[in-house]
Protein backbone atom coordinates (compact mmCIF):
# COMPACT_ATOMS: atom_id res chain seq x y z
CA UNK A 1 0.00 0.00 0.00
CA UNK A 2 1.46 3.69 -1.36
CA UNK A 3 0.47 4.99 1.98
CA UNK A 4 -1.84 4.50 4.91
CA UNK A 5 -3.44 6.66 6.89
CA UNK A 6 -2.62 8.82 10.20
CA UNK A 7 -3.38 7.10 13.30
CA UNK A 8 -5.72 8.85 16.11
CA UNK A 9 -3.27 9.77 18.75
CA UNK A 10 -4.14 10.42 22.45
CA UNK A 11 -4.06 13.14 24.63
CA UNK A 12 -2.51 13.20 28.06
CA UNK A 13 -4.50 14.24 30.53
CA UNK A 14 -3.65 14.82 34.26
CA UNK A 15 -7.03 15.36 35.16
CA UNK A 16 -8.93 11.79 35.37
CA UNK A 17 -13.06 11.69 35.04
CA UNK A 18 -15.57 9.23 34.53
CA UNK A 19 -18.46 9.70 32.79
CA UNK A 20 -21.36 8.52 30.34
CA UNK A 21 -20.39 8.82 26.87
CA UNK A 22 -16.99 7.49 27.53
CA UNK A 23 -15.29 4.11 27.69
CA UNK A 24 -12.16 3.17 29.18
CA UNK A 25 -9.45 0.54 27.86
CA UNK A 26 -6.10 -0.25 28.75
CA UNK A 27 -2.76 1.89 27.79
CA UNK A 28 -0.86 -0.85 26.45
CA UNK A 29 3.18 -0.57 25.82
CA UNK A 30 3.99 -2.14 22.78
CA UNK A 31 4.09 -0.61 18.78
CA UNK A 32 0.82 0.56 17.22
CA UNK A 33 0.26 -0.48 14.27
CA UNK A 34 -2.64 -0.17 11.31
CA UNK A 35 -3.19 -3.17 9.83
CA UNK A 36 -4.01 -3.20 5.76
CA UNK A 37 -5.23 -6.27 4.64
CA UNK A 38 -5.83 -5.94 0.44
CA UNK A 39 -5.48 -7.79 -2.54
CA UNK A 40 -5.91 -11.08 -0.44
CA UNK A 41 -2.70 -10.40 1.77
CA UNK A 42 -2.54 -8.01 4.97
CA UNK A 43 0.82 -6.30 6.35
CA UNK A 44 0.78 -4.10 8.90
CA UNK A 45 2.52 -0.72 9.20
CA UNK A 46 4.05 1.56 12.24
CA UNK A 47 3.10 4.77 13.25
CA UNK A 48 5.69 6.54 11.10
CA UNK A 49 4.24 4.58 8.26
CA UNK A 50 7.29 1.91 8.21
CA UNK A 51 6.02 -1.65 6.92
CA UNK A 52 6.40 -4.04 9.89
CA UNK A 53 5.06 -6.85 8.70
CA UNK A 54 8.40 -8.65 8.96
CA UNK A 55 8.73 -7.68 12.33
CA UNK A 56 5.50 -9.71 13.08
CA UNK A 57 4.94 -12.00 10.51
CA UNK A 58 2.79 -14.70 12.66
CA UNK A 59 -0.05 -11.49 13.30
CA UNK A 60 0.08 -10.77 9.59
CA UNK A 61 -0.46 -14.19 8.62
CA UNK A 62 -3.71 -13.77 10.91
CA UNK A 63 -5.12 -11.05 9.47
CA UNK A 64 -4.35 -12.66 6.01
CA UNK A 65 -6.74 -15.47 6.76
CA UNK A 66 -10.15 -12.63 7.26
CA UNK A 67 -12.84 -13.19 5.24
CA UNK A 68 -12.64 -8.86 3.77
CA UNK A 69 -10.54 -5.95 3.05
CA UNK A 70 -10.48 -3.68 5.70
CA UNK A 71 -7.64 -1.11 7.81
CA UNK A 72 -7.34 -1.82 11.27
CA UNK A 73 -5.93 0.10 14.46
CA UNK A 74 -4.18 -1.65 17.36
CA UNK A 75 -1.04 -2.40 18.98
CA UNK A 76 1.43 -5.12 18.67
CA UNK A 77 2.60 -6.34 22.72
CA UNK A 78 4.90 -8.54 24.24
CA UNK A 79 4.76 -9.85 27.53
CA UNK A 80 6.77 -9.65 30.85
CA UNK A 81 4.35 -11.97 33.64
CA UNK A 82 1.08 -10.05 33.18
CA UNK A 83 2.84 -6.92 32.01
CA UNK A 84 2.50 -5.39 28.59
CA UNK A 85 6.82 -4.50 28.01
CA UNK A 86 8.16 -2.36 25.58
CA UNK A 87 11.59 -3.76 26.35
CA UNK A 88 10.57 -7.53 25.98
CA UNK A 89 9.02 -6.43 22.28
CA UNK A 90 12.70 -4.56 21.45
CA UNK A 91 13.84 -7.95 19.86
CA UNK A 92 11.06 -8.09 17.40
CA UNK A 93 10.85 -4.32 16.40
CA UNK A 94 13.61 -3.80 14.17
CA UNK A 95 13.93 -7.35 12.51
CA UNK A 96 13.85 -7.18 8.43
CA UNK A 97 13.51 -11.09 8.10
CA UNK A 98 10.35 -12.74 8.86
CA UNK A 99 12.15 -15.68 9.81
CA UNK A 100 14.94 -14.30 12.57
CA UNK A 101 11.65 -12.71 14.00
CA UNK A 102 9.74 -15.67 14.49
CA UNK A 103 13.65 -17.44 15.98
CA UNK A 104 13.53 -14.61 18.92
CA UNK A 105 11.17 -16.82 20.93
CA UNK A 106 9.46 -13.51 22.11
CA UNK A 107 6.05 -14.29 21.77
CA UNK A 108 3.76 -11.03 20.28
CA UNK A 109 -0.21 -10.50 20.21
CA UNK A 110 -1.82 -7.52 18.42
CA UNK A 111 -4.62 -6.11 20.43
CA UNK A 112 -7.49 -4.43 17.81
CA UNK A 113 -9.47 -1.53 19.05
CA UNK A 114 -10.55 0.77 16.16
CA UNK A 115 -11.87 0.45 11.99
CA UNK A 116 -10.66 2.52 9.66
CA UNK A 117 -12.22 0.98 6.34
CA UNK A 118 -14.17 -2.11 5.40
CA UNK A 119 -14.55 -3.21 1.82
CA UNK A 120 -13.35 -0.19 0.81
CA UNK A 121 -15.61 2.37 2.53
CA UNK A 122 -14.28 4.16 5.04
CA UNK A 123 -16.01 4.16 8.14
CA UNK A 124 -13.83 6.92 9.92
CA UNK A 125 -16.58 9.10 10.28
CA UNK A 126 -19.07 6.59 12.13
CA UNK A 127 -19.01 7.41 15.80
CA UNK A 128 -16.51 4.74 17.82
CA UNK A 129 -19.73 2.70 18.98
CA UNK A 130 -20.15 1.91 15.65
CA UNK A 131 -17.37 1.14 14.75
CA UNK A 132 -16.62 -1.13 17.45
CA UNK A 133 -19.82 -3.11 16.41
CA UNK A 134 -18.89 -3.66 13.27
CA UNK A 135 -15.21 -4.60 13.99
CA UNK A 136 -16.55 -6.86 16.83
CA UNK A 137 -17.69 -9.23 14.25
CA UNK A 138 -15.13 -8.63 11.48
CA UNK A 139 -12.24 -10.72 12.74
CA UNK A 140 -11.45 -14.26 14.33
CA UNK A 141 -10.27 -13.48 18.05
CA UNK A 142 -7.97 -16.14 18.22
CA UNK A 143 -4.03 -15.81 18.77
CA UNK A 144 -2.10 -13.68 18.04
CA UNK A 145 -4.83 -10.96 17.28
CA UNK A 146 -6.93 -10.10 20.09
CA UNK A 147 -9.62 -8.23 21.00
CA UNK A 148 -9.23 -4.86 23.28
CA UNK A 149 -11.44 -4.87 26.23
CA UNK A 150 -13.26 -1.88 27.38
CA UNK A 151 -15.83 -0.65 30.16
CA UNK A 152 -17.87 1.75 30.37
CA UNK A 153 -18.33 2.04 34.34
CA UNK A 154 -14.96 3.17 35.52
CA UNK A 155 -13.35 5.42 38.48
CA UNK A 156 -10.98 6.06 40.93
CA UNK A 157 -10.98 2.36 42.66
CA UNK A 158 -10.88 1.03 39.69
CA UNK A 159 -8.15 2.75 38.51
CA UNK A 160 -6.29 2.06 41.49
CA UNK A 161 -6.53 -1.37 40.95
CA UNK A 162 -5.10 -1.50 37.69
CA UNK A 163 -2.35 0.43 38.28
CA UNK A 164 -1.64 -1.86 41.22
CA UNK A 165 -1.83 -4.93 38.54
CA UNK A 166 1.00 -3.01 36.55
CA UNK A 167 -0.68 -1.52 34.42
CA UNK A 168 0.17 1.69 32.12
CA UNK A 169 -2.97 3.24 32.66
CA UNK A 170 -6.11 3.58 30.83
CA UNK A 171 -7.03 5.22 27.38
CA UNK A 172 -10.28 7.19 27.75
CA UNK A 173 -12.26 7.42 24.40
CA UNK A 174 -15.38 9.36 23.55
CA UNK A 175 -18.19 6.70 21.73
CA UNK A 176 -19.43 9.20 20.01
CA UNK A 177 -16.27 10.72 18.24
CA UNK A 178 -15.09 10.43 14.72
CA UNK A 179 -11.75 8.31 14.50
CA UNK A 180 -9.54 11.87 14.35
CA UNK A 181 -6.81 12.46 12.05
CA UNK A 182 -3.85 12.86 14.60
CA UNK A 183 -3.70 14.18 17.80
CA UNK A 184 -7.31 14.24 19.48
CA UNK A 185 -8.69 14.70 22.54
CA UNK A 186 -11.56 12.63 22.19
CA UNK A 187 -8.77 10.30 23.14
CA UNK A 188 -7.36 11.05 26.76
CA UNK A 189 -4.34 9.23 28.65
CA UNK A 190 -4.90 8.52 31.91
CA UNK A 191 -1.04 7.16 33.70
CA UNK A 192 -0.45 5.35 36.04
CA UNK A 193 1.87 7.53 38.32
CA UNK A 194 3.65 6.90 41.31
CA UNK A 195 5.31 9.92 43.51
CA UNK A 196 7.68 11.71 46.31
CA UNK A 197 9.93 13.84 47.72
CA UNK A 198 12.41 14.90 46.32
CA UNK A 199 15.19 17.01 46.98
CA UNK A 200 16.47 19.85 44.06
CA UNK A 201 19.71 20.10 43.84
CA UNK A 202 20.25 22.19 40.71
CA UNK A 203 18.76 23.52 37.43
CA UNK A 204 19.46 24.22 33.64
CA UNK A 205 19.39 26.52 31.76
CA UNK A 206 15.83 27.32 29.45
CA UNK A 207 15.97 26.72 25.65
CA UNK A 208 13.57 28.18 23.08
CA UNK A 209 10.66 30.20 24.35
CA UNK A 210 11.41 28.73 27.97
CA UNK A 211 11.82 31.67 30.76
CA UNK A 212 13.48 31.32 33.97
CA UNK A 213 14.78 27.57 34.15
CA UNK A 214 14.77 24.36 31.85
CA UNK A 215 14.43 21.51 34.42
CA UNK A 216 14.91 20.96 37.42
CA UNK A 217 17.65 18.52 39.24
CA UNK A 218 16.74 16.47 41.32
CA UNK A 219 18.29 13.78 44.10
CA UNK A 220 17.40 11.66 47.39
CA UNK A 221 19.64 10.48 50.61
CA UNK A 222 20.36 6.90 51.32
CA UNK A 223 22.09 5.64 54.05
CA UNK A 224 22.11 2.21 52.93
CA UNK A 225 25.64 1.39 52.88
CA UNK A 226 26.51 3.00 56.34
CA UNK A 227 27.37 6.61 55.38
CA UNK A 228 24.93 9.15 53.53
CA UNK A 229 25.04 10.05 49.73
CA UNK A 230 23.15 12.51 48.07
CA UNK A 231 21.98 10.07 44.84
CA UNK A 232 21.43 12.30 41.45
CA UNK A 233 17.83 10.83 40.39
CA UNK A 234 17.66 12.91 37.10
CA UNK A 235 15.55 16.32 36.22
CA UNK A 236 11.71 17.81 35.76
CA UNK A 237 10.73 19.23 32.82
CA UNK A 238 7.15 19.62 32.87
CA UNK A 239 4.29 20.79 35.33
CA UNK A 240 5.35 24.21 35.44
CA UNK A 241 3.56 27.32 34.95
CA UNK A 242 5.38 30.38 33.55
CA UNK A 243 5.17 32.64 37.18
CA UNK A 244 6.30 28.97 39.12
CA UNK A 245 9.29 28.90 36.74
CA UNK A 246 9.98 32.67 37.44
CA UNK A 247 9.27 32.05 41.45
CA UNK A 248 11.59 28.44 41.24
CA UNK A 249 14.61 30.82 39.68
CA UNK A 250 15.01 33.43 42.10
CA UNK A 251 14.48 31.18 45.11
CA UNK A 252 17.33 28.67 43.54
CA UNK A 253 19.79 31.80 42.29
CA UNK A 254 20.07 32.42 46.33
CA UNK A 255 21.36 28.98 46.96
CA UNK A 256 23.89 28.15 44.10
CA UNK A 257 26.98 26.70 44.35
CA UNK A 258 29.98 25.86 42.46
CA UNK A 259 29.41 22.03 42.10
CA UNK A 260 27.15 19.19 42.58
CA UNK A 261 25.90 18.62 45.81
CA UNK A 262 25.17 14.99 44.57
CA UNK A 263 27.83 12.13 45.33
CA UNK A 264 26.44 9.33 43.79
CA UNK A 265 24.81 9.02 40.03
CA UNK A 266 25.51 10.33 36.23
CA UNK A 267 25.12 13.85 36.15
CA UNK A 268 25.01 16.40 33.42
CA UNK A 269 27.42 18.44 32.70
CA UNK A 270 26.03 21.05 29.67
CA UNK A 271 23.78 24.35 31.07
CA UNK A 272 23.63 22.89 34.88
CA UNK A 273 23.44 24.86 37.77
CA UNK A 274 23.91 23.50 41.60
CA UNK A 275 22.38 24.41 44.68
CA UNK A 276 22.80 23.03 47.71
CA UNK A 277 19.71 21.07 48.90
CA UNK A 278 17.61 22.67 50.81
CA UNK A 279 14.15 22.85 48.78
CA UNK A 280 11.74 19.57 48.29
CA UNK A 281 9.82 19.28 45.18
CA UNK A 282 6.69 16.87 44.91
CA UNK A 283 7.25 14.87 41.87
CA UNK A 284 4.72 12.17 40.29
CA UNK A 285 6.51 9.94 37.84
CA UNK A 286 5.42 6.56 36.15
CA UNK A 287 8.34 4.57 37.36
CA UNK A 288 12.41 4.40 38.42
CA UNK A 289 14.28 3.41 35.25
CA UNK A 290 17.12 0.49 35.28
CA UNK A 291 19.87 3.30 35.67
CA UNK A 292 17.57 4.75 38.85
CA UNK A 293 16.18 7.78 37.61
CA UNK A 294 12.63 8.99 37.15
CA UNK A 295 10.56 8.05 34.38
CA UNK A 296 8.10 10.76 32.76
CA UNK A 297 8.16 12.81 36.05
CA UNK A 298 5.98 15.64 36.32
CA UNK A 299 6.28 18.44 38.89
CA UNK A 300 3.72 19.03 41.41
CA UNK A 301 4.76 21.87 43.38
CA UNK A 302 7.18 22.25 46.93
CA UNK A 303 6.77 20.60 49.97
CA UNK A 304 7.57 22.96 53.26
CA UNK A 305 6.58 20.39 55.72
CA UNK A 306 9.84 17.96 54.50
CA UNK A 307 13.14 18.53 55.51
CA UNK A 308 15.34 17.99 52.68
CA UNK A 309 17.30 15.70 55.10
CA UNK A 310 14.41 13.30 55.34
CA UNK A 311 13.95 12.56 51.84
CA UNK A 312 15.21 8.77 50.50
CA UNK A 313 13.86 6.90 47.87
CA UNK A 314 10.40 5.52 48.47
CA UNK A 315 9.68 1.58 47.45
Amino acid sequence: MASTPQPALATLSHERFWADGWIYERKLDGQRCLAVREGGSARLYSRSGHDASTAFPEVADALTGAGADFIVDGEVVAFSGSRTSFARLQPRIHVSDARRARATGVAVYYYVFDLLSLDGQDVRDETLTERKRRLRTLLQWTDPVRWTPHRRNAGEEYFGQICGRGWEGLIAKRTDAAYARGRTKDWLKFKCEAGQELVVVGWTEPEGSRVALGALLLGYYDRSGGSEELVYAGKVGTGFTEQVLQDLHSWLTGLEVKSSPCTRGKLPSVGVHWVRPELVAQVAFTEWTSANQLRHPRFQGLRTDKAARDVVREA
